[in-house]
């Protein structure tokens, strides 16, 4: 198929006007297509891609676009490519292709696309199956050569956290409920999918982590640095039980177990500045550390004082120069001088961990309720989100 035999629909669409203002969430699609399945959980809508540019939405078997405001069926075709312009899209379609894979330019993802205008910028959100999606997360978040028992680890800290957001969301009326980058889990479809990582899903098919039966905020990291930390002195306001530091001996192997860097003080007031405008000339910065970690920053600047948690001012510095809050910092003149342990916020699961702990005989089972205090593996039912709703039963 060329682009040019398919460019007469692409002037219909545009033409027609095809394109007109809607804000329906997408739960009446979701409404329809779970009764259909009996399978009230099983969807996650996901935003992969905010575009301001045209796009290009395509399919190999049959393509069909429905307008969700009112349920029809504005084009359907054997096959085809469509193209997008953002300045005529006002209106919230889905585009579905009897469950074979959709194009997104030339990314491939399982389920169905909804397409719809957000303040003027065009959000492409991937409704799928939540099991199809963690067979691409699973390996976009742990390499796929490990040690199956870290990979089926992983595979059920990735379901949890995604039902806690589930969860979490269901009474909101947001367009989607969780985004593809490490804001949340990294999520690349079809391309990222392997083997290993597949039988990891399919062989925990259903397994989530709770405490008092509700799933836990599965919080995970890369590196530990030697010990995990405890998640009220990384994020604010959070003091869970079962997210207590634990000695973690096997991150050791991990390659960023150790690293140094050089901060400038003019590197540290750039960084800032994006978020604080009215920042003055650094004068002073003081580090408060809990466990070995940094846990509260205070800068003082000629404008005024900035307090923040060791977790915020790495984030704001660069999650890739300052890799976790387990460092130490010298300042000679103005460059600190900063040795640091492990990479991430330190919370939960260290993935190098498990994978230490796996390759010594540890099962799944006993790596995860070593970085989780006192949690229960939850194996749920389809009528799960029901249950959670009202109705339905919790497990099997």
């Amino acid at each position: 198929m060329t682009m040019k035999r398919f460019f007469p629909v692409v002037l219909f669409f545009v033409a027609a006007g095809f394109f007109f203002a809607s804000c329906t969430p997408s739960e009446k699609y979701l409404k329809t297509k779970l009764a259909s399945t009996g399978n009230e959980k099983n969807f996650i809508r996901v935003l992969i891609k905010i575009e301001d540019k045209p796009f290009k939405i395509s399919s190999q078997e049959g393509l069909r676009v429905v307008d969700q405001s009112n349920g029809k069926i504005v084009h359907e075709a054997q096959k085809g490519i469509l193209l997008f312009y953002p300045e005529k899209i006002n209106k919230v379609y889905l585009i579905s292709c009897n469950n074979k894979p959709l194009y997104l330019n030339e990314s491939t993802y399982r389920g169905d696309f909804e397409v719809r205008n957000i303040l003027g910028k065009i959000y492409i959100i991937n409704i799928v199956n939540i099991e199809d999606y963690l067979c691409s997360v699973v390996p976009s978040e742990m390499p796929a050569g490990w040690n199956i028992e870290a990979l089926k680890a992983q595979a059920i800290v990735s379901r949890t956290y995604t039902y806690y957001h589930l969860f979490k969301n269901s009474s909101s009326k947001k367009e989607f409920d969780l985004d593809a980058t490490t804001n949340f889990q990294v999520y690349k479809g079809i391309s990222a999918e392997k083997d290993s990582t597949t039988k990891a899903v399919k062989e925990t098919a259903g397994i989530i982590l709770t405490y008092n039966s509700e799933p836990i905020l599965a919080y995970f990291h890369s590196t530990s640095g030697g010990k995990t930390a405890d998640d009220k002195y990384v994020f604010s306001g959070e003091d869970l039980p079962y997210l207590e530091g634990v000695p973690c001996t096997y991150s050791k192997n991990s390659p960023h177990y150790q690293w140094t860097i050089e901060l400038s003080l003019k590197e540290i007031e750039e960084a800032l500045r994006k978020k604080y405008q009215r920042m003055g000339k650094i004068s002073k910065i003081s580090f408060k550390k809990f466990d070995d970690r940094v846990s509260s920053v205070e800068i003082v600047h000629s404008n005024g004082t900035i307090n923040l948690t060791g977790n915020q001012f790495r984030l704001l510095i660069s999650p890739e120069r300052l890799r976790s809050t387990f460092f130490t910092a010298e300042k000679r003149g103005n460059v600190f001088y900063i040795k640091g342990r492990g990479w991430g916020h330190g919370v939960g699961m260290c993935q190098w961990g498990a994978k230490g702990r796996a390759e010594h005989g540890f099962s799944y089972e006993k790596i995860l309720t070593y970085y989780y205090k006192d949690v229960k593996l939850t194996r749920i039912n389809n009528n799960y989100l029901a249950h959670k709703r009202g109705s339905g039963n919790l497990v099997n």
